[in-house]
């Protein structure tokens, strides 16, 4: 990446989003790891092998469930640090970053990326239309052997949610709820996520 497509003053806005166009609609080839720690700062992207995938800010409802979620599992964990939200994961060597609605992490760390052998679950939301939850951020999560993975979607009757669990080479589902039911965490988690509270 050359200096001129870095943008460094944050005062800006125009500008920086017409340098950030430029400088995906012209990069050359695959991106990597350096070009994705590159990226200018409050860019919402990730990175799935070789593939820079520039994600829109949540929704105001999407956001309420991620948070309804970080707050349910600070409680049943007893510890807040030990969840957060949107922190980029590094997997496969570099080759993918992905930043999950919610994380539960073994022991606080400071600083990102996070590695996912300190990654206990992660969980997403998914807005009306879908995404890659359960293509290639549940392939990239399954791979960097994150033992849990939590999905939430939004539907025109509340919210579903399916927990996975790793099992040797793939994610089985382990606990499901309709929309605006009611799903049971088994241990450690040994709770519920009641979905009708995420609307």
């Amino acid at each position: 990446m050359t200096e001129a497509a870095r943008v460094d003053s944050p005062s800006h806005a125009g500008d920086e989003a017409r340098e950030l166009g430029e400088l995906v609609l012209f990069h050359g080839g695959e991106w990597t790891e350096a070009d994705y720690e590159a990226l200018p700062p409050g860019v919402r992207a990730e990175l799935h092998d070789g593939r820079l995938i520039l994600t829109p800010g949540p929704t105001a409802q999407h956001m309420f469930a991620s948070m309804t979620l970080a707050g349910l599992f600070q409680e049943v964990l007893g510890d807040r640090k030990r969840v957060l939200m949107e922190v980029d994961v590094r997997m496969a060597d570099g080759r993918r970053y992905r930043a999950p609605d919610v994380l539960v992490l073994k022991e606080f760390r400071h600083g990102r990326p996070m590695e996912p052998a300190n990654v206990v679950l992660v969980g997403e939301v998914v807005s009306p239309g879908g995404g890659e939850e359960r293509g290639d951020k549940m392939t990239a999560y399954r791979d960097a052997g994150i033992e849990w993975y939590l999905i939430v979607e939004e539907t025109p009757a509340g919210f579903l949610g399916e927990l996975y669990r790793l099992d040797s080479d793939k994610y089985e589902l382990v606990a499901d709820a309709p929309p605006a039911g009611v799903l049971t965490l088994p241990a450690p988690f040994d709770s519920e996520i009641r979905l009708r509270e995420l609307s």
